[in-house]
C-alpha cells in the first residue's frame, strides 16, 4: 500500500480542499474521515461501480466503525438534470441526512456533479467528499469546485462552486475504467499544455499511443502530472472567471457535441471542440496551421481519437445549443478561447483570453466538417 502524497488546492478557496493523491489508499481512508465530526455518512455512487468498488467501501466504512448508508443513481448526461438532483435530494432527506452529515460522491464527473450540487442545495450546504473512479474526474473534474446540472437546452446551465472537504484520488480505482475513458480523460491533459505549457504538450503527446502503455506503466506518476499541469492554471482564478477561462478551450463546441450526441464522451466531445477551435483561429489569421496539424496529430495518431463531429450532429443544431451555452455573451457572436502558438493563448488588446468569432465564420468551419 502506498502512502497518499498530498496536494493543496491553490484555488483560493476557504478554507482550501486538502486534495489525497495515491496508488491503492482506499484503506486510509476511514481515517481521514474519522478525523471530522459527523453523524452519518451517505455514500452516492454510480450504478457502474456500485457492486465494483462502492460496496467493498461502504464494508471498510462500517468495519472501521463508521455509520454508512449506500445510495447507487443511474449515470449518463440525461440523469445529469433537474429531475436527477431533485431525486437525489429526496432520497438523502428520506435517509435521514442532516446538516451534520457527509456525502461522499464515488463515481465519475456526472456522480460527482450531481452529488456536490446536492450537497451545496441541502439544507443550504452540508459537507461532502470527491472520490473520482475515472481519468478526467481525478485530474480534472475535482479540481474546480464546479457543481451543476444540465438544462433542456444545454450543459451545466444550473450549479454553484461548492469545494468538497477533502478529495480522495485514488488511481488504482482507474483501473476498471474502460481504455476509451482514459483516452478520453487524456484530451483534457493535452489541453492544458496547449493553453499553457507547451513543452508539458509535447511531452504528454509523444508518451501516447492507441493502447496507452506508457500512461498504464505510470498511472500515479501521469495523474500527479496532469493535476498539477491545471492547478497551476488555476492557482490565480480559481473559479475561472478571468485568466483560467483558457480551461475552456474546446468546451464551446465540445459541449453542444456532448449534449447533442447521447454516448459521446466528454473528453472526446471537447477534443473535436478544439479542433473546432483552431480551424477557426487558422481562418482568422490568428492560428498558425501548423497548431492545428500539431493538435490534430496528438488527438487523432496519438490517441486515435475523431477531430471532427459525428454524423447527425449538424452545425445547426450545434449552434442551437451554443446559442443557450452558459458563458455565452451576445445573441451575434461566439467568443471562443484560440491559440497563437501551442502553449500560448490569443490575447486580445484589453487583455481579453476569449475572442470574439462571428456565427458566420464559426457555421462555416462546422460545415466543412
Amino acid at each position: 500500500m502506498a502512502d497518499p502524497t498530498l496536494l493543496e488546492l491553490t484555488t483560493g478557496v476557504t478554507p482550501s480542499s486538502p486534495y489525497y493523491l495515491g496508488d491503492g489508499i482506499t484503506d486510509l481512508l476511514p481515517e481521514k474521515l474519522a478525523a471530522h465530526r459527523f453523524d452519518d455518512l451517505f455514500l452516492v455512487c454510480g450504478e457502474g461501480v456500485h457492486q465494483l468498488l462502492a460496496r467493498p467501501l461502504a464494508r471498510r466504512l462500517e468495519a472501521a466503525g463508521l455509520p454508512v448508508t449506500l445510495l447507487a443513481v443511474p449515470e449518463g448526461e440525461h440523469h445529469k438534470s433537474w429531475a436527477g438532483l431533485t431525486d437525489l435530494c429526496e432520497r438523502l432527506v428520506h435517509a435521514g441526512a442532516t446538516r451534520q452529515s457527509i456525502v461522499l460522491a464515488l463515481g465519475g464527473g456526472m456522480v460527482s456533479n450531481l452529488t456536490g450540487l446536492a450537497a451545496g442545495l441541502l439544507y443550504r450546504g452540508i459537507r461532502y467528499v470527491d472520490i473520482p473512479t475515472t481519468l478526467l474526474g481525478l485530474t480534472d473534474g475535482t479540481l474546480s469546485n464546479k457543481q451543476a446540472v444540465n438544462g433542456r437546452g444545454g450543459k451545466n446551465q444550473f450549479g454553484l462552486y461548492h469545494p468538497p472537504l477533502l478529495v480522495w484520488a485514488d488511481v488504482a480505482h482507474l483501473r476498471s475504467e474502460p481504455l476509451a475513458g482514459h483516452r478520453s480523460g487524456l484530451v483534457e491533459a493535452l489541453k492544458n499544455g496547449l493553453v499553457h505549457d507547451a513543452d508539458r504538450f509535447e511531452q504528454l503527446a509523444e508518451q501516447l499511443t492507441p493502447d496507452l502503455r506508457a500512461v498504464h506503466d505510470d498511472l500515479l506518476g501521469t495523474c500527479h502530472a496532469i493535476v498539477r499541469s491545471k492547478l497551476a492554471i488555476l492557482a490565480t482564478d480559481p473559479t475561472e472567471r478571468s485568466r483560467a477561462v483558457v480551461l475552456e478551450y474546446g468546451h464551446t463546441v465540445g459541449h453542444a457535441a456532448e449534449f447533442l450526441c447521447e454516448g459521446l464522451p466528454h473528453g472526446v466531445a471537447v477534443g473535436i471542440g478544439m479542433c473546432a477551435a483552431a480551424r477557426v483561429g487558422v481562418r482568422l489569421g490568428i492560428t498558425p496551421p501548423d497548431v492545428l496539424a500539431r493538435q490534430e496529430w496528438a488527438l487523432g495518431e496519438r490517441l486515435g481519437l475523431p477531430t471532427r463531429l459525428p454524423g447527425g450532429c449538424t452545425p445547426e443544431r450545434v449552434l442551437g445549443v451554443i446559442r443557450t451555452d452558459n458563458k455565452r455573451r451576445s445573441s451575434e457572436e461566439t467568443r471562443l478561447i484560440l491559440l497563437d502558438a501551442v502553449g500560448e493563448v490569443h490575447t486580445g488588446p484589453d487583455g481579453d483570453v476569449e475572442t470574439p468569432v462571428p456565427e458566420s465564420v464559426l457555421k462555416t468551419v462546422l460545415q466543412e466538417g
